[in-house]
């Protein structure tokens, strides 16, 4: 059964990739415009790559909690990986394919700064196959992006192995795999960049997908504990960390971000899990609010990754203090609501399931969402630069004008670019290879009653 829920946190994932990605963009447009604007977003924006964090404790959580009831051995490991490496492998090469391309056509035209850029050195041709098969290399893919997928493609091989293995034993081995890890940091073993297949094996982020995958035993077990309160305290914990992190350096990048994001990450996975499978998903309201509310306060702060400790640990503990109001407002107003005038709760139902499906419709484009919006994002730029050089347009696509209109308006056709374009990719692309490839499998197991989904 697809949880509905765990695709509203795909979708969250994503867009707080994208959104860090827009930010990137814009400043590299005030910087060509020969300006010194400051980007319009700022605060918990700039730790907005925390989306990947949240997409490694969602995929260890769906890969043990789909695979639930799934017998083990030989034919359902050879169908799981079947079934992930033909959701991840051509939806990737699609987009991979274009962004070779695109850089092609940038060089030729002179927008480019050569290949040497993108592939640190390398030779072209074993870039480019490395690129496309997901192997580890010293640089990141030809669409950036794909450094997660290289880790994911580890992450299924891995649970591949599991699955020989009776699901009894799995917490044992979970734990293992931790140890191992945790223990490759003393012997100096851990890298900042997963160039080689060792550095992938004692790379830190894995703890995030190990998190999850207990996170699933726990959920298919049964557990449920103050799923609720824990959503709230999960996402007040979530917001403050993206608030207060600062510079990306090689402590965060390595361990850090496991402890400021991936644990939070992981809280968050487990509450909204149990809250859908007990039917109590009117707890994500005050959720959303508190985080609506805790997010707008960081931006009214505006601190930067480099500004101080004592300003940013000022504005992510005014953050969660006000999110924690505005979560308690929700459900003292709620059980006033219900107590006093039930039927104007009621009334509201319509409202928040329509939010709520539609959220689940961004979770259902996340992959699509992903791996499209790197290419769109230099596009827009380009548009916008000759547009902003017409004095009468300025105020609107000269990104670095005073005022906010031009940044306004560039996050506004960034991200309505990207999610058009996810969506059709979706509908065009991705879920006719859904489809297909689900058929197929099918057809080579022979086992419409033990298919592992592909979602």
């Amino acid at each position: 059964m697809k949880l509905q829920s765990i695709q509203i946190l795909r979708g969250i994932a994503a867009l707080l990739v994208v959104v860090y990605h827009v930010r990137a963009m814009e400043i590299l447009a005030i910087g060509n415009n020969g300006l010194s604007e400051l980007p319009l977003l700022n605060s918990f924006v700039t730790n907005g790559y925390a989306g990947v964090d949240l997409f490694f404790v969602i995929s260890g959580f769906i890969m043990v909690y789909v695979t639930d009831g799934i017998r083990s051995g030989v034919k359902s490991s050879a169908e799981f990986l079947f079934a992930r490496v033909t959701r991840i492998y051509p939806l990737w090469w699609v987009f991979a394919g274009l962004m070779s391309l695109m850089f092609i056509i940038y060089n030729v035209s002179g927008f480019g700064s050569g290949w040497d850029r993108v592939s640190q050195g390398q030779p072209l041709v074993p870039y480019l196959i490395k690129s496309f098969l997901l192997v580890p290399q010293n640089a990141h893919p030809v669409l950036g992006v794909g450094w997660t997928l290289i880790h994911e493609m580890y992450f299924y091989a891995a649970f591949t192995l599991m699955m020989l293995v009776p699901r009894r034993f799995w917490l044992w081995i979970l734990l293992a795999w931790g140890t191992v890890i945790a223990g490759g940091s003393f012997v100096s073993l851990t890298k900042t960049f997963a160039s080689g297949y060792s550095a992938l094996v004692f790379y830190p982020m894995t703890m995030e997908f190990i998190m999850g995958a207990v996170v699933g035993l726990a959920v298919s077990s049964g557990i449920a504990w103050r799923s609720g309160i824990l959503t709230l305290v999960a996402t007040l914990w979530l917001a403050a960390s993206l608030t207060f992190q600062g510079v990306d350096d090689a402590s965060l990048m390595m361990w850090g971000r496991v402890v400021w994001f991936g644990l939070p990450c992981t809280l968050l996975v487990y509450g909204f899990a149990t809250l859908e499978l007990s039917n109590r998903q009117a707890w994500l309201v005050p959720a959303f609010s508190g985080a609506i509310a805790a997010c707008l306060i960081s931006l009214l702060y505006n601190v930067f990754a480099d500004s101080t400790v004592a300003d940013r640990f000022g504005a992510a503990i005014m953050s969660a203090i006000v999110g924690a109001i505005a979560m308690m407002i929700v459900l003292w107003s709620g059980w006033l609501g219900g107590q006093a005038m039930p039927e104007r709760v009621h009334a509201v139902a319509p409202l928040m399931q329509g939010v709520y499906r539609g959220l689940t419709r961004v979770g259902d484009w996340s992959f699509s969402l992903y791996l499209c919006h790197p290419l769109l994002f230099a596009p827009v730029r380009l548009v916008f630069a000759p547009l902003g050089k017409v004095d009468a347009l300025a105020p609107i696509f000269r990104v670095g004008h005073p005022g906010p209109l031009d940044n306004i308006a560039f996050y506004t056709v960034s991200l309505a670019a990207a999610l058009l374009a996810a969506a059709l990719a979706y509908r065009f692309i991705e879920r006719p290879m859904i489809i297909g490839f689900g058929k197929l499998r099918e057809r080579l197991f022979y086992a419409r009653s033990a298919t592992v989904t592909a979602e």
